[in-house]
């Protein structure tokens, strides 16, 4: 089994000060890299989707020290049009980061993309320089992918890859349905948490440090104030159950702004990532009527700080949650979730039996665990 000491990272974002977009690829990378490896950052930039999206522009080249390393980040610009003309953004984005990689000589051992998308974007220099390719299919909307990925490059990209890691089950399914993974092994590889900052602490402590009373029954949100994630919903239910205070950490979604507004909440907005802890650590319960998910980091970050979990009852979710530490609701029924926070908010005795069962679960979604499964698996599906 050939080891691996060099990985090229394909993404289509990477968190900056003042924008955490894909956390998640950042907390993989930093983890590949203290496990020894070498790893090189390449996430394209349009104009078109800092401006849509309110992102902060990157400069094209920086470098983060994880431990002592240096990980290289390149984010060039690329030519995009609006998404209606997904054929040729897609054509201008393939473009644009191959002429990159060739241009700067980016070489690697394996090739790890997120997405989908990201692999068809590097196939040709990948294959042009025999370098393993692997997809880390983690979207939750693969269905609505179904028709784009019919053409004769998908087909290709198919036959190229050496192997699929999935971030959950469901996802993986559905991967299979639509032809992504025919004839290909898929590691099924849920989030993970970083332990060292998403962990159980001192809810008194906390909430007397930032000032909240000790009495509240407090759920947490965390995700964008849209119609997938539920920010509504969970408002609406909420004021149905009465004398719940809540913290909404997030903003904006993609194309939507649906600001919860039900009476006390305590914050509403962005933080950054290194505070969210302290704000889910100092809450009862973590609320999550989501729609559609891979698998969902904010859920896994609520159990590792020992909250029991109401969300969805939907497979995206099944890997993670279970009636050991959670409560799974229709999503859409407001009822239903109003009626999970009431029964948590006034058994104190079964929510602290789930918050046991989420710290349970939270120990094997650590992110050392995960990285050295998906580096296990990369090596064992290269020659």
């Amino acid at each position: 089994m050939k080891k691996i000491s060099n990985i090229l990272v394909i993404t289509p974002d990477y968190p900056i000060e003042g924008e955490p977009a894909f956390t998640f690829v950042k907390n993989l990378c930093d983890e590949f890299v203290r496990q020894g490896r070498k790893v090189t950052i390449v996430s394209p930039q349009s104009k078109i989707s800092i401006l849509r999206h309110h992102k902060v522009k990157r400069p094209f080249e920086r470098f983060d020290n994880i431990d002592g390393k240096r990980v290289a980040i390149y984010q060039p610009n690329c030519i995009s049009v609006p998404s209606r003309f997904y054929k040729l953004n897609n054509y201008l984005n393939r473009r644009s980061i191959c002429h990159f990689l060739k241009r700067h000589q980016i070489d690697a051992d394996v090739c790890y993309c997120h997405f989908w998308k990201s692999g068809y974007m590097v196939l040709p220099y990948v294959k042009q320089h025999r370098i393993p390719l692997f997809v880390a299919t983690g979207e939750g909307g693969l269905q609505n992918l179904a028709n784009a990925l019919q053409g004769p490059e998908y087909r290709e990209l198919n036959k190229y890859i050496n192997g699929a890691i999935s971030v959950s089950s469901n996802n993986r399914n559905i991967s299979q349905e639509i032809g992504l993974l025919e004839g290909k092994d898929c590691l099924v590889a849920p989030n993970a948490i970083d332990s060292r900052l998403f962990h159980k602490k001192d809810r008194v402590a906390l909430r007397q440090q930032y000032g909240f009373n000790q009495d509240d029954f407090i759920v947490a949100f965390v995700g964008a104030f849209n119609h997938r994630k539920g920010s509504q919903r969970l408002s609406s239910a909420i004021d149905k159950v009465g004398g719940v205070k809540s913290f909404f950490i997030g903003g904006q979604g993609e194309s939507e702004l649906l600001e919860p507004n039900s009476e006390g909440i305590l914050f509403k907005g962005r933080l950054p990532h290194e505070a969210i802890p302290d704000y889910l650590n100092m809450a009862d319960i973590y609320v999550l009527p989501t729609l559609n998910e891979g698998c969902c980091n904010a859920v896994v970050e609520a159990l590792a700080c020992g909250l029991p979990v109401v969300s969805s009852n939907r497979p995206f979710n099944f890997d993670v949650l279970n009636e050991g530490n959670s409560i799974m609701v229709d999503p859409l029924n407001v009822d239903e979730i109003a009626d999970a926070i009431r029964e948590l908010k006034e058994n104190e005795t079964k929510r602290r039996e789930l918050a046991q069962g989420a710290l349970k679960m939270a120990e094997e979604l650590t992110i050392d665990h995960r990285a050295e499964r998906i580096l296990s698996f990369m090596e064992q599906h290269i020659k």
